[in-house]
């Protein structure tokens, strides 16, 4: 171990809030131990540890000069911690490292080299992610003196490399309330300051780990906190007129929209699916005008469009047909398409319609916003109209086989039924050939 003198100046100070990871801990520990470095320091910030993280924190500490630790209450987020080795460390340049993650060697001794060599503010490693469950985000393996902004943006978690001069000089600080994000809005606001952001990628350099459940802060989001946070990130984007747009557009898709997927919104409790819903179209009123919608792929413009319903239940189907692999497109006339039923702008999917004997059957509508008259559901049989109610019983007698059709105005759009056929009050619903409800009498 090198020996440094109390006045020598460190490099980097890497800080690390600890809280009940005695499971992961060790191999963080013993790759901070492995640093080529000769320059560093390493603060841990027990966090009310109550698993032996503390004790196992406080015995590498006294066998290694390099390593400091402070105890505090429990404060049961990540921005205090943080914020406390900030205030106690020493070093040139701030890392800051999760306690279940772990470090390449040569990290802080190629982080710091490469900083000194251009000035920079801020340099982003080459992270390996793995174990996450939402990203797939390949490490970029090659340096940039100057990374462009709408590729920082992607990546928002604190393990970067910051001077402190810089960090001090914006004032940065950790949230210390308990809302999600904290650490992106803190990075976002590094981006915008004016600095010089550069990427050190010649090698993988951090290890992302994605341990859930391990995070100090992993609890179930609140969703109008979660959208407050990205609205919180999106205004600092905004400092970046050129590139604001794609920014923004982009943190829409990947952090609200996708909870609006079929991999997360059928299956979260209702008053969650109302959560999302409303904050995803809290942001969109902000930050997404119809234009900046556009750029979507489909299936996230849907979700954006139907979002903006504040009507979960139709959020909720549209998450479902995504599942069952119907795909969505759309004709120059601006008629969507999903599976074999076309709509104006969005499919709704009416719970009425899904409930037995009719599962399956999916009703075109348009949104109100659009400012049609609600559909009518008719039933067509050798040139006569029948009505029929929202529960897809004829208002008259049938006498024969009848197609059931969706109608505003002008417009006529077959119903599709994908069920089995059933007879409820004599009554029998099939699909013909073409997957089109058909109604007879028995």
């Amino acid at each position: 171990m090198a020996v440094r003198t109390a006045s020598a100046v460190i490099d980097v100070s890497v800080i690390v809030p600890v809280f009940n990871k005695g499971r992961y801990l060790s191999e963080l520990l013993d790759s901070l131990r492995r640093q080529t470095s000769d320059s560093y320091e390493v603060w841990l910030i027990d966090d009310g540890s109550t698993d032996g993280s503390a004790t196992l924190c406080d015995r590498t500490a006294a066998t290694d000069a390099r390593f400091h630790v402070i105890h505090q209450e429990n404060s049961g987020w990540p921005g205090r911690p943080r914020n406390v080795g900030i205030e106690a460390s020493t070093g040139r340049f701030l890392f800051f490292a999760d306690a279940d993650d772990w470090c390449e060697p040569t990290l802080l001794a190629d982080l710091v080299a490469f900083a000194d060599g251009h000035r920079s503010d801020v340099v982003l490693p080459a992270v390996l992610s793995e174990g996450h469950t939402y990203t797939t985000r390949e490490p970029v393996l090659e340096n940039a003196v100057d990374v462009d902004p709408r590729e920082a943006f992607l990546t928002l978690t604190p393990h970067k490399l910051f001077r402190r001069s810089y960090f001090d000089g914006l004032g940065l600080r950790f949230t210390e309330e308990k809302v999600p994000l904290e650490d992106g809005q803190l990075v976002a606001r590094a981006y915008v300051g004016g600095g010089r952001i550069s990427r050190c990628g010649e090698r993988i350099g951090y290890h992302y780990m994605g341990r859930e459940g391990t995070n100090i802060s992993y609890e179930p989001r609140d969703p109008s906190a979660h959208g407050n946070s990205v609205a919180t990130i999106m205004d600092s984007a905004r400092r970046l007129p050129e590139h604001a747009d794609e920014i923004i557009v982009d943190l829409y898709r990947r952090k609200l929209l996708r909870y609006l997927g079929p991999r997360y919104l059928p299956d979260m409790p209702a008053d969650l699916q109302s959560g999302y819903v409303d904050a995803t179209a809290d942001v969109a009123a902000r930050f997404i005008p119809m234009e900046l919608e556009s750029t979507l792929t489909p299936w996230p413009r849907l979700s954006s469009r139907t979002a903006r319903l504040r009507q979960p239940g139709i959020s909720v189907a549209l998450a479902q047909a995504r599942a069952d692999d119907l795909v969505p497109a759309e004709r120059s006339n601006g008629h969507w398409f999903i599976g074999p039923v076309p709509a104006d702008d969005i499919v709704v999917v009416r719970p009425k319609v899904r409930k037995d004997p009719t599962r399956g059957v999916r009703v075109v509508s348009r949104p109100e916003w659009v400012r049609i008259s609600a559909p009518r559901l008719e039933y067509h049989i050798e040139g006569r109209v029948v009505a029929a109610d929202t529960d897809l019983r004829p208002r008259g007698r049938l006498g024969g086989e009848a197609r059931a059709v969706a109608c505003w105005d002008d417009l006529e759009v077959p119903v599709t039924y994908d069920g089995e056929p059933v007879v409820v009050n004599r009554l029998r619903y099939s699909a013909d050939d073409q997957g089109q409800l058909i109604v007879t009498g028995v």
